[in-house]
């Protein structure tokens, strides 16, 4: 091992017992989980680190702001932002059937216990009805959430419900420097008088004129877009999974598409071959907005206006499944979150 990666791999450790020693214990009694370094961990730190005026080897200041900023990797060294590159062509056949697997075991105490179990409809992992009752006590939302696992809707496991594992660290970092800069108190939530007071300064500052009342109206359904609890005001994790989708966009197709995982693939490809009546791999556009519309509703969403067209990202009148499934792979990965009914994160379809 080099020193520059030996270097690397001491900050990371180091920056992974900072996290560690952040949570709250564990009364529940079972084996504490592996601590990952993840986009939340990474914010918890950085918040608590901003608070104390602690200034480490990790923890340098960026300069994103602005567009062009600089951005520091784990071995303190400037990194260049990401560039999306299609240059491997990868699509999902249509007619092979995807290789789904089940975990057994428990992923809280790693057990082969025949007890009451739930299953994740994202990765199929199962977790034991007791464990995940110790260990999330008092989280009403996920204790909610977790309700649904018996239903078609499915329920979604802490691990894929954090869309920010699929950011790189540049786009995590800045998306911390963005969250900073909204919350202007500090209070680790972002209240609508920042996020309009913040678009105001924005607009004048980079077009030299204030914010008009369109704009203003149109930020403010912004707002409520991004805040799914409607509490009035955006927690990190509404931020990171609104913020982390509108990345995923900007990716290539195949990058996304990879990201998939078999249960995904195969709900939305039964729904796709219930309507294909020609059994040819291809919809016209009414069969296909049909296809949306099952599968929100299959995954518990709905459309707030009843319009689910503005769900269909193409507008061709032939859509083979190749070009559904690679436009709709953002979607799909939007649904992940354990939301419910008309409150969900899906990109609708640009008007024009």
């Amino acid at each position: 091992m080099t020193a520059r990666a030996l270097e690397k791999w001491q900050r990371v450790v180091r920056f992974a017992r900072m996290a560690h020693a952040m949570k709250p214990p564990d009364k529940s009694g079972l084996p504490v989980p592996e601590v990952r370094v993840c986009a939340f961990t990474t914010w918890s730190v950085r918040r608590r680190n901003s608070v104390e005026g602690a200034k480490n080897g990790f923890n340098k200041p960026t300069q994103s702001s602005g567009g062009g900023g600089k951005v520091f990797s784990l071995s303190g060294q400037r990194r260049k932002p990401y560039v999306p590159r299609d240059e491997e062509y990868y699509t999902i056949m249509y007619d092979e059937e995807p290789r789904i697997t089940t975990d057994v075991t428990c992923t809280i105490c790693k057990g082969f216990e025949r007890s009451a179990k739930i299953q994740c409809r994202v990765c199929g992992r199962n977790c034991h009805t007791n464990c995940f009752e110790r260990r999330y006590r008092g989280d009403e939302q996920a204790m909610e959430a977790s309700k649904r696992a018996d239903t078609e809707a499915g329920w979604t496991c802490a691990d894929c419900e954090n869309l920010g594992q699929l950011l790189d660290e540049y786009e995590t970092s800045m998306l911390m420097d963005k969250f900073d800069e909204y919350d202007s108190d500090q209070s680790t939530q972002i209240t609508l008088e920042e996020y309009i007071e913040f678009q105001k300064d924005l607009c004048l500052e980079s077009e030299g004129i204030e914010l008009s009342k369109e704009r203003e109206e149109e930020e403010r359904e912004l707002f409520g877009n991004i805040d799914i609890s409607g509490d009035g005001a955006i927690n990190w994790w509404e931020f990171l999974t609104a913020k982390s989708i509108h990345f995923l966009k900007k990716k290539p197709k195949s990058y996304v598409l990879k990201q998939l995982t078999p249960w995904e693939v195969k709900r939305i490809r039964d729904i796709f071959k219930a309507n294909d009546m020609s059994q040819h791999g291809v919809l016209d556009h009414d069969e296909a907005v049909k296809v949306m519309k099952e599968w929100m509703n299959s995954v518990g969403l709905e459309s707030p206006d009843g319009d689910y067209s503005k769900y269909l990202m193409t507008s061709s009148c032939v859509i083979p499944w190749d070009t559904f499934i690679r436009e709709h792979a953002v979607t799909i990965i939007a649904a992940r979150p354990n939301n419910f009914g008309k409150q969900h994160f899906l990109p609708v379809k640009r008007k024009g």
